[in-house]
C-alpha cells in the first residue's frame, strides 16, 4: 500500500454501519448485548415505532434518569449510585439500574445517603447538561419527577435508531 498506507478509505458494509449504530447505543447507556436484545423484543411487541420504543425504554432506565437529573456526572457513576442503594423511587429503595421509571414516579436520593461524603460530592458537582423536558428536578429535596414518557428528540445521541431495528430485524 505504500509508505503511508492505503490512500482510499475502505467502504463500510451495510452490516458494519448498522453494527456501529447499535454499539453506540450500548456504549452510551452501558447495557449488555443480552439487555439490548431483550429491549428490542419488548420494543417490537409494543405499539408504535419500534425504534422510538427502544430509545424510550433506554431513556427510562433508572441509572439514566438519575444521570439526566444531574445527580451524577456520568451514567457509570449513576449506575454505581443506584447499585449501592442511594436512590429511591416513590419512597422505596431501588438498587436495579435497569428499573423502568414511569411517568409520575418520583426519583430521589435517600435521606441516609444525603449525609455521605461521596454522594454529597457527586451531587455538588456541576451539572453538565440541562434537565430534559420529560423530567422535572426539585433542587431543594434532591429529587425529580418523570412528567411524561421520553420522546425521540430527548436522546442526546445522534443516532439512527432505524438502523438498529434493521440489524435485529432478521434475528428476532
Amino acid at each position: 500500500p505504500g509508505q503511508h498506507g492505503p490512500t482510499q478509505r475502505i467502504k463500510l458494509s451495510d452490516y458494519a454501519i448498522r453494527l456501529r449504530e447499535k454499539q453506540k447505543l450500548r456504549a452510551h447507556y452501558g447495557v449488555s448485548e443480552k439487555q439490548v436484545r431483550n429491549y428490542m423484543v419488548k420494543a417490537k411487541r409494543a405499539p408504535g415505532n419500534t425504534g422510538e420504543n427502544l430509545l424510550r425504554q433506554l431513556e427510562s432506565r433508572l441509572d439514566n434518569v438519575t444521570y439526566r437529573l444531574g445527580f451524577t456526572r456520568t451514567i457509570r457513576a449513576s449506575r454505581q449510585m443506584v447499585n449501592h442503594g442511594h436512590i429511591e423511587v416513590n419512597g422505596q429503595r431501588v438498587d436495579l439500574p435497569s428499573f423502568q421509571v414511569r411517568p409520575g414516579d418520583i426519583v430521589a436520593i435517600r435521606e441516609k445517603s444525603k449525609m455521605r461524603a461521596r454522594v454529597a460530592e457527586a451531587i455538588a458537582g456541576p451539572t453538565i447538561m440541562a434537565v430534559p423536558a420529560f423530567l422535572e428536578r426539585n433542587d431543594a429535596a434532591l429529587s425529580g419527577t418523570m412528567k411524561t414518557k421520553p420522546e425521540l428528540g430527548d436522546c442526546p445521541l445522534q443516532i439512527n435508531e432505524a438502523l438498529v431495528v434493521e440489524l435485529y430485524a432478521l434475528s428476532l
